[in-house]
């Protein structure tokens, strides 16, 4: 049955988020985990793709975002994969993607139960706080670990 881990944002801000994304990412590459961030856009997913090769001065995550138009074909080799729930490739990522799921998206993804773990990131603004609230239960009903982590 999936982990699911809420982290509760420290402050509402774009660049709090994403430097947690990053971290997350980083932790789990650390752990041999492989990582899929599912964005609620492809503009969101363009965005983490362009953030992953300079959140850092001396270094990268490597991944791909599966949505990037100069690439033919998907390249499996990397720690991590970019999809958007605009066009949810996600659910064909092969199994050896199925460790972390990162859910950017306000709802809870439709295939969230092929993963190991899934990781919620909760912003302090109240709406953001509502909607995970509904995400919270929605776990809880279907009987899954849920942890709670303040940052």
């Amino acid at each position: 049955m999936t982990q699911i881990d809420f982290y509760i944002l420290a402050e509402n801000s774009h660049r709090n988020l994403n430097q947690m994304i990053c971290r997350l990412c980083e932790k789990a590459i650390e752990q041999d985990m492989n990582v899929l961030l599912y964005a609620r856009s492809t503009q969101q997913a363009q965005e983490l793709d362009d953030l992953l090769w300079t959140f850092k001065s001396d270094s990268f995550i490597a991944h791909q975002n599966l949505h990037n138009p100069v690439k033919a074909s998907i390249d499996y080799n990397f720690p991590v994969l970019i999809s958007s729930a605009e066009q949810p490739t996600a659910q064909a990522a092969p199994e050896q993607y199925h460790q972390l799921l990162i859910n950017l998206t306000s709802e809870s993804p439709p295939f969230y139960q092929q993963f190991k773990r899934l990781a919620e990131l909760v912003g302090k603004d109240l709406n953001d706080k509502e909607v995970a609230r509904k995400r919270y239960r929605f776990y809880r009903q279907q009987g899954h670990q849920l942890n709670k982590f303040d940052l």
